[in-house]
């Protein structure tokens, strides 16, 4: 574990100082190590200018972060669980006209990386925090851990919250468990309450197994992103302004 921490730091050092390559439409970087080279140029040599979005994803472990990357990012729903440790994955999106290069990074969220998963939120656009709503702790966690991590790291930066595994509030063998410790899946209402209690932007709910509402999540996310960071522009402009006054 101690290998893993210190090749994902030095691929994150990596790539603050690499120089960018241009991905191809459609196309996902995904690392052979810990961390991949997502870096891109702006087309701006082409007589083009692209926007690029960056969005960090955080949620206990295995509440269902990578496989909602993974069905976007790749369309196919990983069978295995695999814990992630930290990934990035580069791909593009549509709005409108407009191609929009995404940033996704994965993040691990086992106590054992408290102390890395900050790196990530430097420069973050939007933070989506994930939950399994067949996982009453990781529900909880939203309000214990996830949203006082990155209120604390990323203030300001808008926040989607999404529950995922939906596809499970009506799996037998997930419900008889969840029945034999006195619970019951997280409902919608819940979620919702929840978005309205750490000031999220939006709540969604998705199943990355039957590719449900997957698009959605992040064209909603971009769309999010997109308004927040002209907001930013338009609000150093006003300060820069005022500061020539």
């Amino acid at each position: 574990m101690r290998t893993a921490l210190l090749n994902w730091a030095a691929c994150h050092r990596q790539l603050a100082v690499r120089p960018p390559v241009l991905r191809a439409k459609g196309t996902m970087t995904q690392p052979n190590g810990t961390v991949s080279n997502g870096a891109r140029d702006t087309g701006k040599s082409r007589g083009k200018s692209w926007t690029e979005v960056k969005i960090v994803i955080v949620g206990d472990g295995g509440c269902g972060k990578t496989s909602l990357l993974m069905v976007f990012a790749k369309g196919s729903f990983p069978e295995k669980y695999a814990p992630s440790v930290f990934e990035k994955y580069t791909t593009t999106i549509t709005i409108g006209n407009k191609e929009i290069f995404l940033h996704l990074y994965d993040t691990a969220g086992q106590e054992d990386y408290d102390r890395l998963r900050p790196l990530s939120y430097q420069d973050v656009n939007l933070v989506l925090i994930c939950y399994d709503v067949t996982n009453p702790t990781s529900f909880d966690n939203v309000l214990i851990k996830w949203y006082p991590e990155v209120n604390h790291f990323c203030r300001g930066v808008p926040i989607v919250l999404i529950g995922c595994k939906t596809d499970l509030r009506k799996d037998k063998e997930r419900l008889r468990k969840l029945r034999t410790s006195q619970q019951e899946p997280i409902t919608y209402f819940q979620g919702e309450d929840t978005c309205k209690s750490i000031q999220a932007v939006e709540y969604l709910e998705c199943s990355a197994k039957y590719q449900e509402n997957i698009d959605n999540v992040f064209r909603e996310a971009t769309l999010i992103a997109l308004n927040g960071m002209k907001k930013e522009q338009k609000l150093k402009r006003k300060q820069k302004n005022c500061s020539v006054l």
